[in-house]
């Protein structure tokens, strides 16, 4: 339970939003600790057991974003609500933007990383939840 340790599995967590962004499937794979599990908020389960499994497209497909007008996602926040020393869970927030216009939404929801081996990756997604809407820019 150092910080150093809370750093590294934030570290993971910036790379798992980049490598949702990257349109890679091994990327994606890479910075997942295998099985995997994703809690969608109406209790479906979406789960990887093996890199063959990950299907980066159709997790875009069941997040309801369109692979060809997707930009990318940004980690915005990153609050650690467990701490132990192999396992970390976050309560975060993101925000999803798209290439043409710059509208985005951001979503919260808690992911869970755990030390695999001698890094940190991803094991659990639950959510995540529009907490704005696109086109809002947050203000009054």
């Amino acid at each position: 339970m150092t910080a150093a340790s809370t750093a590294t599995a934030l570290k993971a967590l910036i790379e798992h939003a980049a490598a949702f962004s990257s349109r890679d499937n091994r990327r994606y794979a890479d910075n997942l600790s295998l099985p995997f599990v994703h809690l969608w908020p109406d209790g479906e389960i979406l789960r990887y057991d093996n890199r063959s499994d990950v299907d980066l497209f159709g997790h875009y497909a069941r997040a309801g974003l369109d692979a060809g007008n997707f930009g990318r996602t940004e980690l915005d926040q990153a609050d650690l609500i467990l701490d132990w020393d192999d396992l970390k869970a976050f309560h975060v927030k993101f925000t999803r933007f798209m290439p043409d216009d710059g509208r985005s939404s951001q979503s919260e929801a808690i992911w869970v990383a755990i030390r695999d081996g001698q890094s940190w990756k991803l094991k659990l997604r639950i959510g995540a939840a529009r907490i704005r809407q696109p086109g809002c820019n947050g203000g009054p």
